[in-house]
């Protein structure tokens, strides 16, 4: 399903240049008044994990067989990371939206298939938490899983930003987060099941084992697969759960033409206009350095860009914001849209005026100040009390006392601000 005016603009538009759509397809952000020389399809997906997959395993695998290339083996973790990712956030996602293919039969089967071999979160329980809880009313609130993950790793409304971005550092080395995110994959693997999705997480877990102990390639399984597999993994998907929505952001002070506050009204009651601002959309890289600046200053930014590419946005976009998850905000308007060219239908999107949207999408560049954003609407809430939650806060849409009130008084926040 194309987003509004695609159709009716596309065949106007003049083909972007290929060096520019490399850069577009990198950033996620689709300069106007273009369009894509081809459009992708899921087959192309499905191609590039597979190839990023087998790519990685197997640059990890001969590299570190080199003891002249050891440090390129992060390449090849970086890959398989990314092919990993991949597989979650773009396949079995959308094949639990129903839109990976057009069988039902097909969506399931993928979405099993890969999920067992990476040992994610099996299609079931994944459609459960996905589409039921994070779709729709409950996103962003304390019913949305994600919320609900986030608080148990200890990321809490009320804490500064800075303590916030302090208990991000110490979570991503420590031993207790990666050993939390693998027992939540096993237990989601191995218990609250189908029998069939039982069978297949044992079978491939007894197979893998037997190879291993038939080729005695312990090492090898260690350094090609589980490190960029779990560690490395649950390291990306932090990164992007912090960084993904303004959660539990749900209410703003209403106010009379003057400006004089009204009664609280939930962004709830208008879901659009909730759904708008709890959302953005995150772009990687930063302008070049001015050609203007004298030679020793000019080396110096030149210097400083090209680290941050290689060592920051590239990652970032390989791992974190894989497929379409820069135009994370084109998916929550619009969940059966053209994921496969997310970029540019989102653009195509916002030419056409976002029709049926009180508001345009917002935008954020570099990964690093859309997890700043997250975390200053986190500070700007009430805390939560200590001993949430208690079996009552756990009723259906409950929030501690003195919450929702202290939510109102926070200010406006508005989608049309753009971060660089």
């Amino acid at each position: 399903m194309a987003a509004h005016g695609e159709g009716q603009q596309g065949a106007s538009l003049l083909i972007l240049p290929l060096h520019r759509e490399c850069l577009a397809h990198f950033t996620g952000y689709w300069p106007a008044g273009f369009r894509p020389r081809w459009h992708r399809r899921p087959g192309w997906h499905m191609a590039t994990m597979s190839l990023s997959l087998l790519g990685g395993v197997t640059a990890s695998t001969i590299l570190m067989r080199a003891p002249r290339w050891y440090l390129l083996v992060l390449l090849g973790w970086i890959l398989t990371a990314h092919a990993a990712r991949k597989a979650q956030l773009v396949l079995c996602h959308y094949a639990v939206h129903g839109t990976l293919t057009k069988s039902p039969w097909s969506n399931r089967v993928i979405a099993e298939l890969l999920s067992t071999l990476l040992l994610i979160q099996p299609f079931d329980s994944y459609y459960h938490d996905h589409i039921t809880r994070h779709h729709g009313r409950y996103l962003a609130t304390l019913e949305d899983p994600d919320v609900q993950l986030l608080l148990r790793l200890g990321f809490r409304p009320g804490m500064s930003r800075h303590a916030l971005w302090r208990h991000l550092y110490w979570t991503l080395m420590s031993p207790r987060f990666h050993l939390l995110m693998s027992s939540m994959r096993l237990r989601a693997n191995f218990f609250g099941t189908p029998m069939y999705r039982r069978l297949m997480a044992s079978g491939s877990l007894v197979a893998g084992g037997a190879v291993l102990f038939l080729t005695q390639g312990w090492l090898t399984c260690v350094l090609a697969w589980l490190i960029p597999l779990f560690p490395l993994y649950h390291i990306a998907a932090l990164l992007q759960f912090v960084s993904e929505h303004r959660w539990l952001y749900v209410l703003e002070p209403p106010t009379q033409p003057g400006g004089e506050r009204t009664a609280e009204r939930p962004l709830a009651d208008t879901p659009k206009l909730r759904l708008g601002r709890l959302t953005f959309g995150r772009f990687v890289g930063e302008p070049l350095p001015s050609s203007a600046l004298p030679l020793r200053p000019w080396l110096w930014a030149w210097g400083r860009w090209t680290i941050r590419l290689f060592l920051l946005h590239l990652p970032s976009r390989l791992c974190v914001l894989v497929g379409d998850l820069c135009q994370h905000d084109f998916h929550h308007r619009h969940p059966l849209g053209d994921w496969s060219n997310a970029a540019y239908a989102r653009q195509c999107d916002l030419a056409a005026g976002c029709p049926g949207w009180p508001e345009p999408y917002g935008e954020i560049w570099g990964l690093g100040t859309a997890i700043n954003e997250v975390f200053k609407a986190l500070a700007s809430l009430p805390p939560l009390p200590t001993s949430w939650p208690s079996p009552q806060d756990r009723v259906k849409g409950a929030y501690p006392r003195g919450m929702r009130q202290a939510l109102s008084q926070r200010p406006r926040i508005s989608s049309r601000r753009k971060e660089r």
